[in-house]
């Protein structure tokens, strides 16, 4: 094997890696992982206080 044909395999070895990586991020079996990983960054901040009730005027 000459230096020719390794870089070639390799090529080929690398954009075989690159597809199945695309297929593999873009499926939509992965839809429901990729959101909840998607809110990670969200997670420890605290919910948001219900707004007080303004108090009711009596008659």
């Amino acid at each position: 094997m000459d230096t020719g044909m390794i870089r070639g395999l390799g090529t080929v070895v690398v954009m075989l890696a690159f597809i199945g990586l695309a297929l593999w991020v873009f499926s939509g079996r992965r839809q429901q992982d990729f959101d909840e990983a998607a809110q990670l960054p969200f997670a420890d901040e605290p919910q948001p206080a219900e707004p007080a009730q303004p108090p009711q005027e009596r008659p």
